[in-house]
């Protein structure tokens, strides 16, 4: 009987390590996916900033608009890469705890 009961608990943690290796192979490459896309955030931040300090000689409605549409998205790109960034900064201190 003890035998049996061994075997299949055996069983059932080989199968939980499986599937928990599967999801850290997961978790690692959604991580790496993240970063790759914060660092393409940042390069697009500073060519936006870039763009941003530039004057413009155009005083046409169109143009301020698209202007002001690229500030809205140079704040929502910050927002994002920030709101990333404070999650990888509680993980860290929920570890160090």
């Amino acid at each position: 009987m003890l035998t049996a009961a061994t075997i299949i608990l055996s069983t059932l943690l080989v199968i939980s390590l499986y599937f928990i290796a599967k999801l850290a192979r997961t978790v690692f490459r959604f991580e790496d996916r993240i970063e790759s896309a914060l660092d393409h955030i940042d390069q697009s931040y500073r060519v936006i900033g870039e763009i941003l300090e530039r004057p413009l000689f155009y005083d046409s409605p169109e143009v301020r608009e698209v202007h002001n549409r690229i500030a809205e998205i140079n704040n929502s790109l910050l927002s994002i890469a920030y709101d990333l960034a404070n999650v990888e900064k509680e993980e860290d201190q929920e570890t160090e705890e």
